[in-house]
């Protein structure tokens, strides 16, 4: 009766041995697929760390030329306006930040002794009007972008801010920028020098009843003489009535 009992323990215990010896082989099968697993997600870590750099660096890369072409083409304008290339449009990376900022300087040159001021610090504020208005091209033509390129530029008094010497200037400037870029200018302002460079201006007045009208300059002198014309012939015909 203890042999049987002994024989049928050691077979269980047989049994059992077969059993972890399985669970054993299963969990080995585990552990190498589990390691292949990590093996490739390091892999892919690596991939993507280098594709993180590579971005970061054709990202700065990217930042750096449209920089530098954002400098020139306002910097070319603030010569043009000023007729002095002492004047020069500077960019400046601010450090410690999370995210890519820049602030913007006039850099100017006196007996050879460099200045460097805010854009609104400078000539009074008057390179601040020239500088929105060249970053508008400069921006169109860095990113191209196809949904804006064709749209109409709208400038609500433009050049406030500049003397009337360099107006003239800035309204050669403005009207060279549409001729080269083909692009529509519409704006709004009370200096003669800006009106005198466009092909088309309306000035606009309110009549007695504070309607605002908008007239073709080209045809003020012939209304003008109309009316003239007009009152003229109001005032004879109400002799003759007399």
């Amino acid at each position: 009766m203890e042999i049987a009992m002994f024989e049928q323990s050691a077979k269980a215990l047989e049994t059992n041995v077969i059993i972890a010896k399985q669970n054993e082989a299963n969990l080995r099968k585990d552990i190498t697929a589990i390691q292949g697993k990590i093996k490739a997600l390091e892999q892919m870590n690596q991939n993507l760390e280098r594709v993180i750099l590579i971005l970061t660096q054709a990202g700065t890369i990217s930042r750096d030329n449209a920089r530098t072409h954002f400098e020139k083409i306002v910097t070319d304008a603030l010569q043009f306006i000023t007729q002095s290339r002492d004047y020069e449009f500077v960019i400046q990376e601010l450090t410690g930040r999370a995210k890519a900022s820049y602030e913007f300087f006039i850099k100017s040159t006196v007996n050879g002794v460099e200045c460097i001021q805010r854009p609104e610090d400078a000539n009074g504020g008057g390179f601040v009007d020239i500088i929105s208005v060249a970053a508008k091209y400069a921006y169109l033509e860095i990113f191209n972008d196809p949904r804006i390129m064709s749209g109409t530029l709208l400038y609500d008094e433009p050049g406030k801010m500049i003397s009337e010497q360099m107006s003239i200037k800035f309204a050669e400037y403005i009207k060279f920028l549409g001729k080269h870029y083909n692009r529509q200018t519409i704006m709004i302002t009370h200096n003669e020098n800006l009106s005198n460079v466009a092909d088309k201006t309306f000035q606009v007045r309110k009549d007695r009843n504070g309607i605002s009208k908008a007239t073709d300059v080209s045809l003020l002198g012939l209304a003008t003489t109309q009316t003239f014309i007009d009152e003229i012939t109001s005032v004879m015909e109400g002799d003759a009535n007399e």
